[in-house]
């Protein structure tokens, strides 16, 4: 072992019986070297500065202390009256002098199930918003919610058809639906209406590119967590459960976040606009029925999507709501 190993070694003696004392000051060791132990910095830290005149070499060190001490005997203490407490719980419970305790109510809404589409809308007071004047959304509105519902994870079935699947939207990518969303005349609150005169068998709406779609109950909740009253109550209104929409043909709830949310029903005779006879249409466009003028109300028949009271569609406890 070298002198300047020897040094290191006995300093390190040192430094652990100064540690006891918690003092500093200078101390000398043979061959003409020194040290200095500075006062700790905490009741385990000390700062050790040693400079070696044999080999001229200077290095500064830290030793850390950790000081860790462990009751062994409350420990045992604790674990005996634990166990022993839980034992007579056990017992009282077996013997009738008690039932087990009750679920605390901070935890009690984790063993409820989910909320039914019935629970929310009246939990949301839907039925007073909905007979409120409702106001018109703006494209920045709609625009929200789409995003959402991505940022949730949402994903288009439609992107996933094959090319020949008859479901496919035949709408051009550069089509503007002629239609505008305003409050109606007759009192039933808002709907859209024709911007230009359309002809019979034009295209007036087509594409999934502004809807939504859930495939399960849990991620249909938690959009509507993600919205106010306002709206949650207005999206259980635009959204729908339906077959034959998801990839291989599944039931899905979907909606369009546009101003064709708005779109009132017309019923068989009063509808203006859906699939012509005489047309092979994609699930997701909708054609004029017949002529219609500029500013007139575009209806559609909403028994080809679902039953008219939405709330006691069986349907939907397919999603568990």
């Amino acid at each position: 072992m070298s002198v300047f190993e020897e040094q290191q070694t006995m300093l390190t003696h040192r430094v652990l019986q100064a540690k006891s004392n918690c003092e500093g000051g200078d101390m000398e060791l043979g061959n003409g070297s020194e040290h200095e132990i500075s006062k700790p910095l905490s009741p385990s830290h000390y700062e050790i500065d040693l400079t070696d005149d044999d080999k001229k070499t200077h290095f500064s060190s830290r030793i850390f202390f950790e000081q860790r001490h462990l009751n062994i005997k409350s420990a045992k203490t604790i674990l005996r009256t634990t166990t022993l407490w839980g034992a007579l719980v056990f017992v009282g419970y077996r013997i009738g002098l008690g039932g087990p305790p009750e679920t605390p109510p901070s935890v009690k809404w984790l063993l409820k199930p989910p909320p039914t589409l019935k629970q929310m809308y009246y939990s949301r007071n839907c039925d007073m918003i909905l007979n409120s004047t409702r106001p018109i959304y703006t494209e920045e509105q709609w625009q929200r919610f789409r995003d959402i519902w991505k940022l949730q994870g949402g994903k288009d079935p439609s992107k996933r058809y094959k090319r020949n699947d008859w479901r496919n939207s035949k709408a051009p990518p550069d089509l503007v639906p002629p239609l505008r969303a305003a409050q109606t005349t007759d009192g039933r609150g808002r709907g859209v209406f024709a911007t230009r005169d359309i002809k019979k068998g034009e295209m007036t709406y087509g594409g999934t590119k502004h809807y939504i779609f859930f495939y399960d109950g849990h991620s249909y909740r938690r959009f509507l967590d993600a919205l106010s009253d306002d709206e949650a109550c207005d999206i259980m209104k635009f959204t729908w459960p339906q077959d034959g929409v998801g990839t291989n043909g599944e039931p899905v709830i979907w909606g369009p976040m546009d101003d064709m949310a708005l779109q009132n029903d017309g019923g068989e005779d009063r509808a203006n606009i859906g699939c012509p006879e005489d047309k092979h249409c994609g699930m997701f466009d909708e054609y004029a029925l017949r002529d219609i003028k500029k500013g007139e109300e575009l209806l559609c028949d909403y028994s080809q999507f679902f039953s008219l009271d939405f709330l006691e569609y069986d349907m939907w406890k397919e999603f568990g709501l």
